[in-house]
């Protein structure tokens, strides 16, 4: 898995990804945006007092759209918001430049339908404080420019208010998405824990199962000896000490019983040496780890004739990871392994 898609995952899904803004829908949409626009200002150019700043401002809302719809996860970076309301700011300016004084505006005044597009689009990316602004500004910059125009302010105000509804209509939109997204994470996240869950019970079955086999093979052998009544022999009452040994070592010594250990306490045992595996790490060892320990294991039990040998994996944040002590007839060793040394 790559380090985006792993970023992507530890984020989860957001508004964008719910609007599909990588989708061919999308640039559909885009593209009936752009037309309309250009459309709007190409049907409106006679009733204009200018028309080269209408046509500058369709191509700056032509230039925010295709920004506001860039996929990019949520919050919309900060950068971009600012140049999107430098969008909004500007291309209403340059329309109210160019609307005549008097007269029907009819679709003339489309920048408030094009810039509240753009706006809308911040709101549902999460910037609605900055979005809202934009939305004042425009307001703003309306009211001012009917007042000049002897229009009346009250003019400008009934012209670009239909669009605040809007915007609140957005802002509402946005936050049913934003709790429907914390749901679908929420539920992606618990359909992970319990795949993780249903995996670990899986893999802890599959040990015991292993466990149970290797179990079974060691032991059912003695079993169906001793259920038939026979009389034992040595060989067969050896073999019955054997078994019991490595069930020993394998419960209390876990960690330490590695085919090659498990191989070399038979031979000590064979020879008489008492043997004692004994597991207080509780964790697997590393490889490293695993390596020094069987060669220092080993060691320790082929050396042994006689006696008693005791080797013990230490509980962790000690500074030793295995001792090995031998008590023999005539001499004691002690055989400690540093855990940097395993490494």
């Amino acid at each position: 898995m790559t380090a985006a898609a792993t970023a992507a995952e530890e984020r989860g899904t957001d508004i964008s990804e719910l609007l599909g803004l990588h989708t061919r829908g999308a640039q559909l949409i885009l593209a009936v945006y752009v037309v309309s626009n250009v459309m709007f200002v190409t049907a409106t150019a006679n009733r204009l007092d200018h028309v080269w700043p209408a046509y500058l401002a369709v191509a700056l809302v032509t230039v925010g759209g295709f920004v506001v719809t860039r996929p990019h996860p949520d919050p919309f970076p900060r950068v971009l918001t600012f140049a999107v309301l430098g969008i909004v700011v500007a291309s209403s300016a340059l329309v109210l430049y160019a609307l005549p004084d008097s007269g029907a505006l009819g679709r003339a005044t489309w920048y408030l339908g094009a810039n509240t597009w753009l706006l809308w689009f911040l709101i549902l990316r999460r910037r609605i404080l900055l979005a809202w602004a934009g939305g004042i500004a425009m307001l703003v910059e309306t009211i001012v420019w009917a007042q000049y125009a002897g229009r009346g302010a009250l003019d400008g105000l009934v012209l670009a208010s239909p669009q605040v509804l809007l915007l609140a209509i957005a802002t509402l939109f946005g936050g049913a998405l934003r709790r429907a997204t914390w749901r679908i994470n929420a539920l992606a996240r618990r359909s992970v824990d319990a795949a993780a869950a249903a995996g670990a019970v899986a893999a802890a079955r599959e040990v015991q199962d292993q466990r149970a086999d290797e179990l079974a093979e060691v032991v059912v052998p003695v079993l169906t000896v001793l259920a038939t009544g026979e009389p034992l022999d040595d060989a067969t009452r050896a073999e019955i000490m054997r078994v019991e040994a490595q069930l020993r070592d394998s419960v209390r010594g876990h960690g330490l019983a590695l085919p090659p250990i498990v191989a070399a306490a038979t031979r000590a045992r064979s020879r008489g040496v008492n043997v004692t595996l004994l597991d207080d790490l509780g964790v697997p060892l590393s490889p490293g780890e695993t390596d020094a320990v069987v060669r220092a294991v080993e060691d320790a039990l082929d050396a042994a004739a006689d006696g008693t040998v005791t080797a013990r994996l230490l509980p962790p944040g000690r500074e030793e990871l295995l001792t090995v002590v031998s008590l023999g007839a005539t001499d004691v060793s002690r055989v400690a392994l540093p855990r940097g040394a395993a490494a």
